[in-house]
């Protein structure tokens, strides 16, 4: 949405689809305004990062190398030149702690206006941050937690009484809590408000939520029949998707292997698949049992919950079947065909039971679009499923098609997508109109704004990210030493090139950092057990609140993209970045406040810091070739900058 602010102030009307990496924009896109946005904030970091420190109660020297750490980070740099989201998920996440910490250090100023005001700024900050990119819930985890952490520690003060811990409750449920989520609700309210029209990705959403959109499905569903009888023709999809692509059931004159690749048999029947693409093999006949008729009668007889249907295949003629035999992909599922009478030991089983689930909301008449339903097939009482894995070579690679056992899942919910009354059962008339039908004329249907919300959260939630392979693609086990980079842009005319690629110097300090600050207060830990007190209670509880926002927020941060099965790149760490380099700082700033008990070693930190700022100066200023992409650089200098093998830089060769 900020983007979008950006560019609807620029004058773009949305009219490229961004399908190609490297192509030219045109002279009239706004590639600087809309690049303004995740720079400006991508810039406000430093700031942030320099005044976190502060509120830690770090010295203004560690807050400056901080801030210093940040600015001559390469990964930061790049990732906040682009139309991209990091930028902005870093500044709302900086922002976040900030705000938080500056509402911890004001408990001797408790329900004043500044008190308020930074404990409301947390809450819309972490929504945000949250709203930019999912994985910002993990750092409202953090606060909340250390805000419930504070909370708890409050009940044991004797001197509160009840009735300002009632208070402090209240505000915190209600900032931390009610605030975000109207916020959160709020922004969706704006951009439905916005967003009316039909775009080139709205296929994952639902039939009703499509058909509620300007143009796309809408154009399609203006002037359907409202309810399915025996004889219309109608297209189906399953009506959830917990991943991948949409699809509608379909069918062609193609068979099942006698045999598939393990050995086990099938029916050799006509192939039933779901394909993600519309096509005039998706149509389908709703047939009445006890009649041959495959036209709609005058009047129309409406399906309702309950009754028994035929489905007969538009194109081929034949009939949706299951039987008895193991399903190619899921054997544990009935295979499903389309029935062809060759095989005289599989007698036709094509019976259907329409289940309308949402009746109690719409009606036990079947409906367009409106109607969620199960197929459950007569003889065998299982239901009609999408199973969402994909078939060989033989089938295309098309989707399988089953029946299950298990009838009360999501995966089993259809619903009419398309829809039209059959006039003709000759079979060109038949597929000219139904090639006709896609030219009805548009207009939106009506869908409540709750309802919209509801599935956008459900479709965000549950879907799951396209898995691909990718020469850039990495394991979250190869991001904090930095094992790969990732290939932005090359000019076509030289070697000048852009690459996501940290500053390693940082990069190894900050690991380095969270697992030596890890390792320092298991070592205070141990000694605290043994009676060796090193540092003051005050010192301590500041040390260990340290170490659950910053060591804390880096590893939950991290270790959740190891549970995840989609394709990930190095930007996914870049949060992990910003607490990294906190705990560098953090680390740095304690040994040199600790090291005045000796009398060397305030020195040799100094020196060494001083060290480490040099060489991240130098890395900044070796690496910047590939942050700024200005400069031509000749395969030798390429090949000098590539300090890991694992990296992968390009080199145009030139004859």
């Amino acid at each position: 949405m900020l983007l979008a602010l950006a560019g609807g102030y620029s004058g773009f009307e949305g009219d490229i689809n961004f399908d190609r990496i490297g192509a030219e924009f045109s002279p009239q896109f706004p590639v600087y305004q809309l690049r303004l946005p995740p720079a400006v904030m991508g810039s406000l970091v430093v700031p942030l990062i320099y005044q976190i420190c502060v509120e830690l109660k770090m010295s203004r020297w560690s807050a400056l190398l901080a801030g210093m750490f940040v600015l001559l980070d390469n990964a930061l740099l790049v990732q906040s030149r682009f139309m991209l989201m990091e930028g902005m998920l870093l500044f709302f996440m900086c922002l976040t702690i900030y705000s938080f910490l500056k509402f911890r250090s004001l408990t001797h100023r408790e329900f004043s206006v500044p008190w308020f005001f930074w404990l409301f700024l947390t809450g819309i900050s972490f929504t945000c941050t949250l709203s930019v990119k999912y994985v910002g819930v993990f750092t409202a985890i953090v606060v909340l937690l250390l805000s419930a952490k504070d909370f708890w520690f409050m009940l044991a003060d004797n001197y509160r009484s009840d009735f300002n811990l009632i208070k402090h409750l209240i505000a915190r449920l209600t900032f931390l809590i009610g605030v975000p989520v109207t916020f959160y609700i709020l922004m969706f309210y704006i951009h439905l408000s916005i967003l009316i029209k039909a775009g080139p990705h709205d296929n994952i959403m639902t039939s009703a939520f499509q058909a509620s959109l300007e143009g796309g499905l809408a154009a399609l569903t203006k002037g359907q029949p409202l309810h399915v009888s025996f004889g219309s023709q109608i297209t189906l999809r399953p009506t959830y998707h917990t991943g991948g692509k949409p699809c509608w059931l379909h069918s062609h004159a193609h068979v099942y292997p006698l045999r598939y690749s393990d050995g086990r048999g099938s029916s050799h029947q006509q192939q039933v698949t779901c394909y993600v693409f519309k096509d005039i093999n998706n149509w389908w006949i709703v047939k009445h049992p006890d009649s041959d008729s495959m036209v709609v009668d005058d009047p129309p007889k409406p399906i309702e919950h309950g009754d028994l249907i035929q489905l007969v295949h538009g194109i081929t003629s034949r009939a949706l079947n299951s039987h008895d035999v193991a399903a190619p992909i899921t054997p544990q599922n009935q295979e499903v065909t389309c029935y062809i009478d060759y095989n005289v030991t599989m007698p036709a089983q094509n019976l259907w039971r329409v289940e309308v689930i949402n009746r109690d909301t719409d009606g036990h008449k079947w409906q367009t679009i409106k109607s969620h339903i199960r197929l459950v097939h007569v003889n065998t009482s299982q239901a009609l499923k999408s199973t969402g894995k994909q078939l060989p070579e033989w089938g295309f690679h098309q989707l399988e098609i089953s029946t299950d056992r298990i009838i009360n899942q999501e995966a089993t919910v259809w619903n009419v997508e398309e829809h039209r009354f059959t006039k003709s059962v000759e079979k060109d008339q038949q597929a000219r109109e139904i090639a006709q039908s896609e030219m009805i004329p548009l207009e939106p249907t009506h869908l409540s704004f709750w309802t919209k919300f509801t599935e956008l959260q459900l479709k965000m939630l549950m879907g799951k990210a396209e898995e691909m392979e990718h020469k850039y693609s990495t394991e979250p086990i190869e991001w904090p030493f930095m094992d790969k980079n990732v290939a932005y842009w090359m000019s076509p005319n030289s070697n000048a090139q852009i690459h996501l690629l940290g500053n390693p110097v940082i990069w190894y300090l900050g690991t380095l950092s969270v697992f030596g600050y890890s390792a320092l207060l298991v070592f205070y830990l141990l000694r605290r057990r043994r009676g060796w007190f090193d540092l003051t209670t005050g010192e301590w509880n500041h040390f260990v609140f340290i170490a659950e926002l910053l060591i804390g927020g880096y590893f939950l941060h991290y270790l959740p993209f190891f549970l995840t099965d989609s394709t990930l790149f190095l930007h996914s760490y870049l949060p992990c970045v910003i607490f990294k380099i906190l705990a560098a700082t953090a680390l740095i700033d304690h040994l040199y406040v600790v090291s005045h008990r000796f009398p060397v070693l305030p020195s040799t930190v100094k020196y060494v810091t001083v060290g480490i700022i040099l060489c991240t100066i130098y890395s900044f200023y070796k690496l910047s070739v590939f942050t700024y992409g200005g400069t031509d650089l000749t395969p030798q200098q390429i090949t000098d900058l590539m300090w890991r093998e694992s990296w992968d830089f390009l080199i145009h060769v030139r004859v």
